[in-house]
C-alpha cells in the first residue's frame, strides 16, 4: 500500500541518496514506488550494510553534524502521537514536570529527539545527562519534585531505589509515571506505573509509545520511516532461525508472530536488517499519516547468535540451553555466563592439513622483499575457524576445584545430543571439548553498574548470552 507517509519517506531516501555512489549502485534514481524499492534493493544484513552502504557513504548511517539530520530522520512527524500516549498513561491533560536522566551516548540524534518530545509534553524539564552517585541524583530530583521521570532503563530506577532502600515515591511524592526505553519488565519496589518512552534506534524514531496495554507496547513508526517485517521460524522447533525470502508490510503482520524489523531511512539505512526483534500483540488505530491499522508490538531480546566452528555451526539456542542445563541443584547458583568461539583453539595442529585456505596476492612478490620467494606473488594463507567453545561463567557459592571440568563435560554431552554434526566431529577429534573459565564474583555486577552509569541503552542482559560469534 502506497500512503502519503511512505511516499514522503521514500522521496526523502531517493532525493538524499539517489545521486550518491550508494544510490548508483542500487539504482535508486530509477525507483518511483515503494513496491519498486522493495523489488530492486536487496535486504541487507548488518555486515553487508556496513560494507556496501555505510562504508561507501563515509559517515555511517547518521551524520549528526548535518543541520538537516533532524529533518532527514523525520523526528517531528509522529511526536504528537507520542505525547498523546504519554498523556493517556498519565491520566490527565495538564503538562507535568518531567525529569530526564539520559546521556547522549553513541546516538545523540535520538537523544535530542526524545528530549524534544519531552519538552513538547512538559511544563518544566530537568535534564541530567550524567550521574555521579545515586544520593546526589536523588537530592536533585527531590529539589525539582517531578511528576514524570524519564530514564533509559527501568533498572536505573531500581538502582536509585537500592541506594536509599525505599521505593521511589517515598522520596518523590508527586511522581505519577516513569517512562523507560528499555527493560520495562524488570521488577521495581515502586508502585508508580511504568510505560514506554518510545523506541529510538540509530538516529531514527522506530516506534511510538502506545496508550494500550501492555505497558511496554509500542506502535511501529510507519509514519516516520520505511518499515518492513521479516518473518522467521520459531527457533524452539529445530534450534535454528529460518528466515523468509521476503518481508511483509506492517499492516499485513499477524498477531502473535515474531519478526525482525527492516528499516530504510534518508539517514543512510537501506533495507537494513536491524537485528531488532518484535512480537505483534495487536494493532493501533490508523492515523492521517498511516491510514491503516498500525501494528502494536513488544520488543524481544535479540535471539542468541549461532557460532561457527571448524566443520559445523552450532545454534545459539542450543548453546544457551546447554549452559543452563549443565548446572545441577547441588552446584553453585548461576549468576551469568557468556559462551562463544574459543580464540585459542584456531591454531593448526601437528599432522593436520588446513581445511580452508585462500590464495592472496603478495604486494612484494617478485621483489627483494618477497619473504616467500615466490615467482607468482601468490601465497597460501590458512583461514581457520575455532575448534572449540569458550564459556566464561560466574557462580554464586562455593566452587569446587573440579567444577569447570565437569561443566565442560556436561556442555559437551548436551551439544552432542542436540547436534549430530557436532557429535560426529567430536568423535573424529576434529573439535575440542568446550573450555570453561569460572570468573571472579562480582564481574557481572560491575558490568551492570557501568551500563547504569552510562545512562543510555539497555542495562539488563540475558542470564546466558552468546558473544563474539
Amino acid at each position: 500500500m502506497q500512503t502519503a507517509a511512505r511516499e514522503h519517506a521514500l522521496r526523502r531516501v531517493l532525493e538524499h541518496l539517489g545521486s550518491s555512489r550508494v544510490g548508483q549502485t542500487f539504482g535508486l534514481a530509477n525507483i518511483d514506488s515503494f513496491a519498486d524499492f522493495r523489488a530492486s534493493v536487496p535486504i541487507l544484513d548488518r555486515d553487508r550494510h556496513a560494507r556496501e552502504v555505510e562504508a561507501v557513504l563515509g559517515f555511517g548511517v547518521a551524520d549528526v553534524r548535518e543541520a538537516a539530520a533532524h529533518e532527514l530522520a523525520g523526528a517531528d512527524e509522529e511526536r504528537g502521537l507520542a505525547i498523546a500516549a504519554w498523556r493517556a498513561r498519565l491520566g490527565r491533560e495538564e503538562s507535568p514536570r518531567v525529569a530526564v536522566l539520559r546521556a547522549d551516548g553513541p546516538d545523540p540524534l535520538s537523544a535530542r529527539t526524545l528530549l524534544a518530545d519531552v519538552r513538547g509534553f512538559a511544563t518544566a524539564v530537568l535534564h541530567e545527562p550524567a550521574i555521579d552517585d545515586p544520593s546526589t541524583t536523588l537530592a536533585q530530583l527531590r529539589a525539582f519534585d517531578p511528576e514524570v521521570l524519564v530514564v533509559p532503563s527501568a533498572m536505573t530506577c531500581a538502582w536509585l531505589e537500592r541506594a536509599r532502600r525505599m521505593p521511589l515515591e517515598h522520596g518523590l511524592p508527586r511522581l505519577a509515571l516513569v517512562l523507560c526505553e528499555h527493560d520495562i519488565g524488570r521488577p521495581l519496589r515502586s508502585r508508580v506505573p511504568l510505560a514506554s518512552a518510545g523506541w529510538f534506534w540509530r538516529g531514527v524514531r522506530a516506534g511510538v509509545p502506545s496508550p494500550r496495554p501492555p505497558a511496554d507496547a509500542i506502535a511501529l513508526a510507519v509514519g516516520t520511516l520505511l518499515v518492513e517485517l521479516l518473518p522467521y521460524s520459531n527457533p524452539e522447533d529445530d534450534g535454528r532461525r529460518v528466515y523468509a525470502d521476503r518481508t511483509v508490510l506492517p499492516e499485513d503482520a499477524l498477531v502473535g508472530h515474531r519478526y525482525e524489523v527492516v528499516c530504510s531511512s534518508a539517514l543512510g539505512l537501506l533495507r537494513m536488517r536491524t537485528e531488532q526483534h518484535v512480537r505483534v500483540v495487536g494493532f493501533d488505530p490508523p492515523t492521517p499519516l498511516a491510514p491503516f491499522p498500525r501494528p502494536r508490538v513488544v520488543r524481544l531480546s535479540t535471539p542468541p547468535a549461532d557460532v561457527a566452528l571448524e566443520g559445523c555451526t552450532v545454534a545459539g539456542s542450543w548453546l544457551t540451553a546447554s549452559v543452563r542445563q549443565a548446572l545441577s541443584r547441588e552446584d553453585p547458583a548461576l549468576v551469568g555466563a557468556e559462551i562463544g568461539p574459543d580464540p585459542q583453539s584456531g591454531s593448526s595442529r601437528a599432522g593436520r592439513r588446513p581445511t580452508t585456505s585462500l590464495r592472496l596476492a603478495d604486494a612484494f612478490g617478485e621483489t627483494e622483499l618477497d619473504a616467500g620467494g615466490t615467482k607468482t606473488g601468490m601465497k597460501r594463507v590458512e583461514l581457520r575457524r575455532p575448534r572449540a567453545l569458550l564459556c566464561r561463567i560466574e557462580l554464586q557459592g562455593f566452587v569446587r576445584r573440579d567444577l569447570a571440568a565437569r561443566l565442560s563435560e556436561r556442555i559437551d554431552e548436551s551439544l552432542r545430543r542436540r547436534s549430530p554434526a557436532y557429535a560426529w566431529l567430536r568423535e573424529k577429534d576434529e573439535l575440542d571439548p568446550p573450555r570453561v573459565v569460572v570468573q571472579p564474583a562480582g564481574a557481572r555486577a560491575a558490568d551492570q553498574e557501568a551500563r547504569l552509569l552510562a545512562l543510555h541503552g539497555p542495562v539488563w542482559l540475558p542470564e546466558v548470552r552468546v558473544v563474539g560469534a
